[in-house]
């Protein structure tokens, strides 16, 4: 099965309840969903939700340390082998948008929203917790934070599947709006390398 692409040639995934996850594909292979950590202890019997036993990645996307709450869902980030990995709050549909500067990320809670983000006014744009993110590979994959990932996209069996934001290798700016309409918008633009 091959990425989600929309009629309008946008990739686009949605959860099954939970955050969606934004990683970058050289990192995708490390997401686990409700599986145990790597490497630790896990209690006899152990399943996703026991409060005894380990915490996954799941759990930190459905509370990341750095995160910022909106009126239907929110952003932030957790950590995964030293990079920084975005979680969108909230159960949508989420698509990306390409434009000539990178793209804008659209999770849309209702059909008649207001979904422009040419129409956010330029104040509402902030950055929340890392603000960059460095693409080695260029692409990010979106999906159903609940479900492990994988190198390649065709290979994470996600609720919604998986969209592929392909924006190119380098340093990119993230930033947050949110519209009157309660549309969440992620704008990724090129920033300087640091």
């Amino acid at each position: 099965m091959g990425p989600n692409i929309d009629e309008r040639g946008r990739p686009w995934t949605a959860s099954g309840g939970g955050p969606v996850v934004v990683v970058p594909a050289e990192a995708a292979e490390h997401w686990r969903g409700t599986l145990p950590p790597v490497g630790v202890a896990v209690p006899e019997g152990w399943t996703w939700g026991d409060p005894d036993g380990p915490e996954c990645d799941y759990d930190r996307a459905c509370n990341p340390p750095v995160s910022e709450g909106t009126p239907y869902g929110g952003f932030g980030w957790v950590d995964v082998q030293g990079r920084p990995v975005l979680i969108l709050d909230g159960e949508t549909l989420t698509w990306f948008a390409a434009d000539q500067k990178g793209g804008v990320l659209v999770r849309c809670p209702i059909d008649e929203a207001d979904d422009d983000p040419e129409k956010v006014p330029a104040s509402a744009w902030h950055s929340v917790g890392a603000g960059v993110i460095r693409l080695t590979d260029g692409r990010l994959y979106m999906f159903d934070s609940a479900y492990g990932g994988a190198a390649d996209p065709g290979g994470i069996r996600a609720h919604g599947g998986v969209g592929v934001i392909e924006l190119g290798p380098g340093c990119w700016r993230v930033d947050f709006a949110t519209n009157a309409g309660e549309v969440d918008f992620v704008r990724f633009r090129p920033a300087s390398s640091e």
